[in-house]
């Protein structure tokens, strides 16, 4: 197990690149870091690993990362490799510093390089060969010892998109195979859809922040806070509206900035909200949010469909204004209005979800 317990990071002029994270992954689990670039992942995985200093704790199973260093693997965001050494040295180098007899030591590397499929790069300097290979060899160093947590950034990174396919097929199973054997895992992504298909929970950070932890499904359901729902539908959409009481009864207007026309205004039934919004927001600036999927299928605000992309085995309807929906087929109009049933109502300040 490998627990953050408060830990923060800040540089000396005062930039915080991570405020009081608190995260614990048990043995066997697989936790995946969600962000945008600058959002804390790879800080948030050096302190994890020993390489970074900070403020707070970093155990593992209970004791001070410090007394247990060799309890944690790293893949580092630079692969961390030896560029004018060849792969061999490079797989070699851990193994010297711990001592292990050669002959051992050339056993284990050529199972780790056939592991990986770089047996024929093996006697190639690492500067000579393509990045994927390279990439293969940072993850080749998994094999070569025993340890109680791996933390991986953002292995795909750099790569195409058939690269970053393929190399993410063969790194997926060693992730599952790690922690079947009892090995806590924390992964960045920058894909969605990698943190999704491995990982028991998704943390989603945002300026060093943890803004949602749990399982893909209930952050996509009941996301906390917008940058928590966008982390997992990057064409999630939300917009300024008001809260009001109208003749006895919850309505939602927009048109209070609205993507369509600030003159115009929406007026919709929030009965299904009743009772479940936190006291002090009727009659205030909110904002509604709601994922591409979940539109209205009829409506007033009715927008051309501009372009559509085929996206995921469904169609991305990109609209005048810039509002994205997906779609089984192909339209002309679309209404841009939300399905209330699956929408969700945020503070208009801090976009953190108002919903009880």
């Amino acid at each position: 197990m490998i627990e953050l317990k408060g830990v923060t990071k800040q540089y000396l002029y005062g930039a915080r690149v991570l405020g009081s994270v608190e995260l614990k992954v048990d043995d066997g689990e697989i936790v995946a870091l969600l962000g945008d670039k600058g959002s804390g992942k790879t800080t948030l995985l050096k302190v994890a690993a020993g390489v970074t200093d900070c403020e707070g704790e970093v155990l593992i199973s209970g004791a001070p990362l410090a007394k247990r260093p060799d309890d944690v693997l790293m893949v580092f965001d630079d692969l961390a490799v030896f560029k004018n050494r060849t792969f061999y040295y490079n797989l070699a180098y851990p193994l010297m510093l711990r001592g292990v007899d050669r002959s051992e030591a050339d056993i284990l590397i050529k199972a780790c390089a056939e592991r990986m499929g770089i047996t024929a790069c093996l006697y190639e300097r690492v500067r000579k060969m393509p990045l994927l290979d390279v990439k293969r060899l940072a993850v080749a160093r998994l094999f070569l010892r025993d340890y109680k947590a791996l933390l991986i950034d953002d292995i795909t990174d750099g790569l195409n998109r058939d690269e970053a396919e393929q190399l993410w097929s063969e790194v997926a199973p060693i992730i599952i195979q790690k922690a079947r054997e009892g090995v806590s895992v924390i992964f960045s992504a920058h894909q969605v859809e990698e943190a999704m298909s491995v990982a028991d929970r998704i943390a989603v950070l945002h300026y060093g922040e943890v803004k949602q932890i749990g399982c893909a499904e209930d952050i996509y359901n009941n996301p906390s806070n917008i940058w928590a729902a966008q982390a997992l539908d990057k064409y999630y959409h939300f917009e300024r509206a008001r809260l009001e009481r109208r003749d006895g009864r919850l309505k939602i207007i927009l048109g209070v900035q609205t993507p369509v026309c600030v003159a115009d205004e929406y007026e919709l039934d929030g009965g299904v909200f009743e009772g479940r919004i936190a006291d002090g927001y009727e009659g205030e600036s909110i904002f509604i949010g709601w994922h591409c999927g979940d539109f209205a299928l009829g409506g007033e605000r009715v927008e051309k469909v501009e372009y559509a992309i085929r996206e995921n085995g469904c169609y991305i309807l990109h609209t005048e204004s810039g509002i994205c929906l997906s779609s089984k087929e192909k339209k002309e109009y679309v209404c841009t209005l939300p399905d209330m049933e699956k929408a969700c109502l945020y503070d208009f300040t801090n976009e953190n979800s108002i919903l009880k």
